[in-house]
């Protein structure tokens, strides 16, 4: 195993699936890419005013978020990279796979929009549908 991916949207879920994407990255001295796609807001009841504005608030937290994932993880012995992009959450996870030819997707079994009665939340649903790489859901 050379290359893992793990989604992470700031939930609980993701927490616990980063931590076990880094034990896995460090088990097996993979490189670890932690990626967070900021959705796409299709409000069209609001105004461009305030979508810009909640858009700029998820960029910014966001961006904190991976910033304070990546200093947590920059003393550990394998490669780390942090990644942000924009669009739907399950598209651009699948995009990124492809693109780095991973050997392993690790996502969290529900994100910040799941419900707890659902074993698997849309997005990763979705990643275990359409992967073409193994998929590791962390509850």
């Amino acid at each position: 195993m050379q290359k893992i991916l793990v989604a992470h949207d700031g939930s609980k879920s993701s927490e616990k699936a980063l931590k076990k994407a880094l034990e896995l990255a460090v088990n097996f001295n993979a490189s670890l890419s932690v990626l967070s796609v900021i959705p796409e807001l299709y409000l069209t009841e609001l105004p461009d005013m305030d979508r810009e504005r909640i858009f700029e608030s998820l960029s910014t937290e966001t961006t904190n978020t991976m910033e304070k994932i990546r200093k947590s993880l920059s003393g550990k012995s394998i490669e780390v990279k942090t990644l942000i992009r924009q669009g739907d959450p399950a598209e651009k996870i699948l995009e990124t796979a492809n693109k780095m030819k991973v050997d392993l997707v690790v996502t969290g079994s529900h994100g910040k929009h799941g419900t707890k009665k659902f074993l698997l939340g849309s997005v990763s649903a979705k990643i275990v549908d359409y992967s073409k790489y193994p998929v590791l859901v962390v509850k």
